[in-house]
């Protein structure tokens, strides 16, 4: 026990466990805000065209009782909203992504029109406000350059900027995409995942390196892993984000949607986690004595 407690005040000591350190980036349920400006205030119109802000709503809901309705509209640059917060960098121990950690993030997607052509319906995990390198911009939801016939059928959809996406046969299986092209939404239907249905629905993506040389995706549809993406970009093109977005800001064909439960976390790598739990039992121990 003594050994115990001397190697793991040595890595105290050394730092060892104070690298990277998991962190709960943004969570918001929508449900503690007062009214529309107080939504407002938070998460900033961005739209050009009135008018500009999503609708805090409580026509719908993941977590009773509100979310955040897109209204349809057939207008270009309406009902937008972002959110700026900490670099998901200042997280980790390198001072950027490193191998085996993760940033997670998801929301709930209310999809009110399954049978019908996927409108530009989605939200975007940003590196600066106007992106425009490799992994700047991830995006789920739904959007409009593929048909419900695309790629398979009825899917949810998903982007990477800079990622060219291939219309040959996918290594992990699933539906060919018949729609490709760089930048271009992808369906998130590789490994039997439910297609769409109305009402909510989980969007998760999962980012990683597992070689500190390029840029790693998991996506998941409620919980089910729906789509893998590895090996894109390049060590400089490892983002660290600071801002997600709600809404595109483009016609929808008069297609509504609703966004809740908004979160995002950064993960360490497994053993820095584990360091950091053998110590506080350490220190619990040696407070008890």
């Amino acid at each position: 026990m003594k050994l115990f407690k001397f190697a793991i005040a040595a890595l105290i000591v050394g730092g060892s466990v104070s690298g990277a350190h998991a962190g709960l980036i943004l969570s918001d349920n929508f449900d503690g805000y007062a009214d529309q400006a107080a939504f407002e205030a938070a998460w900033t119109p961005i739209g050009t065209v009135a008018p500009k802000s999503g609708v805090l709503s409580t026509a719908q809901s993941s977590s009773s009782p509100q979310s955040i309705q897109v209204p349809g509209t057939g207008t270009t640059s309406q009902y937008r909203n972002q959110r700026s917060f900490t670099e998901t960098s200042t997280f980790s121990s390198s001072g950027n992504l490193g191998i085996g950690e993760k940033v997670i993030w998801s929301f709930d997607f209310y999809d009110s029109a399954p049978t019908g052509a996927p409108a530009r319906n989605y939200s975007n995990l940003q590196d600066t406000t106007a992106p425009s390198g490799t992994n700047q911009l991830v995006s789920m939801g739904l959007n409009n350059n593929q048909s419900g016939a695309n790629s398979g059928g009825q899917y949810y959809m998903a982007r990477i900027l800079g990622y060219t996406v291939p219309t040959t046969a996918d290594p992990d299986g699933g539906p060919n995409e018949s729609v490709g092209g760089a930048s271009a939404y992808f369906k998130l239907n590789d490994f039997g995942v439910g297609s769409r249905s109305l009402g909510w629905h989980n969007l998760k993506a999962v980012i990683t390196t597992n070689d500190g040389l390029s840029t790693d995706y998991e996506f998941y549809v409620d919980n089910v892993l729906a789509e893998r993406v590895i090996n894109i970009g390049s060590t400089s093109s490892i983002r660290s984000y600071d801002n997600i977005r709600i809404g595109s800001g483009l016609s929808n064909a008069s297609t509504e949607a609703f966004f809740d439960n908004m979160h995002l976390e950064y993960v360490p790598e497994p053993s820095v986690l584990l360091l950091s739990s053998l110590a506080s039992v350490a220190l619990l121990f040696a407070r008890r004595r």
